[in-house]
C-alpha cells in the first residue's frame, strides 16, 4: 500500500474561492461523492465459465490414512480441545495428503499459524495434490494479491464467498451499501484431507485459535473426523464450493498471477518452524508417529453432519440448527451442557430453552462475560436476557478473561487473557454436537454453519470432561440471582471466593454504553 499523507489547507481557504472556483470545487465534490457511491454498489462480476468439482473427483493414492479410515466401520473421532493439538493436527494431515485438500474457513489469518499452514498446502501442491481454498470474504480485505499468488499454483484454486464487488479502499463501504446481500456470510469450517479425514469445529486459522497469541487465545473444540463422516464433510464442501456465490479469485482481481518468491516461501518456511513444538522436528517421521499415535486414540462409532445450505438468506427459514430439537434421536429428555461464545437468544431460541425449563430438564450454559467477550456490542444486546435465562432454570457460567483458562490457553506470553470461541452441546451425556454454531440472530439467521454430530456415550463424556475445566469457579463466574432477584457473579481469585453484584471488571461507563448500543437496532445483526 502506498502511504499518503492529507494535505493541510490554508486558513480561511473558503474566503479565497472565487465564485467560479467554488462552483467548480463542488461539481469535484459531488463528483467524488457519486463516484464513491457507485463504486460501493459495485457488484461482484458474473462468471459464466467456473468448473464444477467434487471431493472424490481424484481417488487417493494408498496411503497409512486411508487405510485407517477404511479399517473399521462408521467414523473414526477423535476430539481436539487442546489448542496446540489443533494446529498440529492440521499440519500433519496437510502433509499426509496424496491427492486433494479441501480447505473451507470463515478466517484465515496471515500470522504464524496461517502461514504455516499455507506452507504446508503448497508443500502437497507441489507433490500435486490438489488443492481447494475456499474462503468468506468479509474479514479478508486487501488479501486479493495473496489469494491470487496461491491460485497461481497450478495445483490451488482459491475462490471467496459472496465477495463484495469493490476489492479497494470501499470495500467496506460496498458491504454498508449492500447489506441484503452481503450480510449473508460463510461461516463453515472444514480442513479435509483425501476426502477420507476432516477436522471439523469452531476454529477459523488464526494464532488467537491455538494457543499461539502473546496476549489473547480462545478455547476452542475440534474433532477429527475419519471415514464415513468425513464423506460427508466432503459433500458438505462441495454444495459450497460448486454454489452460484462461490467466486474464482482469479474473476475479482485483475493483479496478474504470480508464484511465490523466494524470499515469500521463506517467510512461510520460517513460521512453520515457529510453530513446531519444542523437541520435535517437521519431518515425515514426526508425522508417522503422529498418525500411529492416532490410529490408536479413535473412537468408532457413529457420526453426521449438519450443515446449512448455501443459498440461505434472511428471506430463507432458519438454521438447519434449529431443528436439532425436533429430531426424535437427538432431543434430550435429561440434561443440556452448552458451551457458546456468542449468546443472544431472541426469538424461538429463548422460547425453546423456556420449553425445556417448563419440562425439568438440567441446563448449564457457559458463554463469554464483559471482560472475555471480543465485540462489546454482543455483549450489550446479551446482557438483558440473563435473568430470564436463569429464571428458566438456566445454570448460567461466564467466562473469566483472567482466570485459570487464561493460564491454560497462555502458551507463548505472560498474563494472556482467555476468550470462549467454543459451539458445543452434549444432550443428556450421549449426543455431542461440535461445529460453528452460536446461540445468536447471525448464526440463526445470517450465517451458514456446520457441525459434526457423534451419538456415543464414550465421546460425550470425553466432551463434558473437557467442558468441566471451564465451569470451575476460577475459571468462570457463576451468574445467579439474589434474594432480591439482581444479577450475582460468584467465583474464585487468587484461591479466595469473591463475588460481584455488576459485571466483574467493568465500570459505571461501560455498562451505559451497553445501554447506548442497544438504542441501535444491532440485536438481528450480531
Amino acid at each position: 500500500m502506498t502511504p499518503f499523507t492529507k494535505p493541510v489547507a490554508p486558513p480561511h481557504c473558503a474566503s479565497l474561492l472565487s465564485t467560479d472556483t467554488r462552483g467548480r470545487a463542488l461539481r469535484g465534490l459531488w463528483s467524488i461523492c457519486l463516484s464513491v457511491f457507485l463504486t460501493a454498489c459495485a457488484s461482484a462480476p458474473q462468471v459464466t465459465d467456473k468448473s464444477i468439482s467434487q471431493f472424490d473427483d481424484r481417488p487417493p493414492a494408498t496411503s497409512h490414512l486411508v487405510a485407517l479410515s477404511n479399517s473399521q466401520p462408521h467414523s473414526g473421532i477423535r476430539l481436539l480441545a487442546d489448542p496446540s493439538e489443533a494446529l498440529q493436527s492440521r499440519l500433519h494431515l496437510a502433509a499426509l495428503a496424496t491427492a486433494t485438500l479441501d480447505i473451507q474457513y470463515y478466517l484465515w489469518q496471515a500470522d504464524n499459524s496461517g502461514l504455516a499452514l499455507t506452507h504446508e498446502v503448497l508443500q502437497a501442491a507441489d507433490r500435486g495434490v490438489r488443492v481447494r481454498i475456499l474462503l468468506d470474504d468479509i474479514y479478508h480485505s486487501g488479501r486479493d494479491s495473496a489469494y491470487q499468488t496461491l491460485n497461481a499454483h497450478p495445483n490451488v484454486e482459491v475462490r471467496l464467498f459472496n465477495p463484495m464487488g469493490n476489492r479497494g479502499a470501499a470495500k467496506q463501504v460496498n458491504y454498508a451499501f449492500k447489506k441484503s446481500t452481503l450480510n449473508y456470510r460463510m461461516h463453515n469450517k472444514i480442513f479435509l484431507v483425501d476426502g477420507v479425514a476432516a477436522v471439523l469445529g469452531g476454529r477459523n486459522i488464526g494464532d488467537e485459535y491455538f494457543g499461539q497469541d502473546p496476549s489473547f487465545n480462545f478455547q476452542d473444540m475440534d474433532a477429527i473426523a475419519l471415514g464415513e463422516v468425513a464423506a460427508e464433510a466432503g459433500e458438505a464442501f462441495d454444495l459450497f464450493w460448486n454454489a452460484e456465490l462461490a467466486f474464482p479469485v482469479a474473476a475479482l482481481s485483475s493483479n496478474p498471477e504470480e508464484m511465490p518468491t523466494a524470499v515469500q516461501t521463506a517467510i512461510l518456511a520460517t513460521a512453520r518452524e515457529r510453530v513446531t513444538p519444542p523437541g520435535e522436528e517437521d519431518s515425515p517421521a514426526a508425522t508417522k508417529a503422529w498418525l500411529s499415535a492416532l490410529s490408536t486414540e479413535l473412537l468408532w462409532t457413529k457420526a453426521r453432519v449438519i450443515v446449512d445450505r448455501p443459498n440461505r438468506g434472511s428471506e430463507q427459514a432458519d438454521s438447519a440448527f434449529m431443528t436439532l430439537l425436533q429430531d426424535p434421536s437427538l432431543r434430550p429428555t435429561q440434561s443440556l451442557v452448552i458451551q457458546t461464545a456468542y449468546l443472544i437468544p431472541n426469538g424461538p431460541t429463548m422460547s425453546n430453552i423456556e420449553a425445556i425449563g417448563a419440562e425439568g430438564m438440567s441446563m448449564k450454559i457457559l458463554t463469554n462475560s464483559a471482560q472475555s467477550n471480543n465485540h462489546n456490542s454482543v455483549h450489550a444486546f446479551y446482557a438483558p436476557y440473563r435473568k430470564r435465562l436463569i429464571e428458566a432454570g438456566v445454570d448460567l457460567y461466564e467466562v473469566q478473561g483472567s482466570g485459570s483458562l487464561a493460564g491454560y490457553l497462555d502458551r507463548v506470553g505472560e498474563d494472556g487473557r482467555a476468550g470462549l470461541h467454543t459451539k458445543s452441546m452434549v444432550f443428556d451425556e450421549r449426543v455431542s454436537i461440535i461445529g460453528s454454531y452460536n446461540m445468536d440472530p447471525r448464526s440463526r439467521v445470517w450465517n451458514s454453519e456446520i457441525a459434526l454430530v457423534v451419538d456415543d456415550v464414550s465421546f460425550a463424556a470425553e466432551v463434558l470432561e473437557e467442558m468441566a475445566r471451564d465451569f470451575t469457579p476460577d475459571a468462570a463466574w457463576h451468574v445467579t440471582l439474589d434474594d432480591n432477584g439482581k444479577l450475582l457473579w460468584s467465583g474464585e481469585s487468587g484461591g479466595e471466593p469473591v463475588q460481584f453484584s455488576k459485571d466483574p471488571g467493568t465500570s459505571w461507563w461501560t455498562r451505559f454504553m451497553w445501554g447506548v448500543i442497544r438504542v441501535f437496532p444491532l440485536e438481528n445483526e450480531l
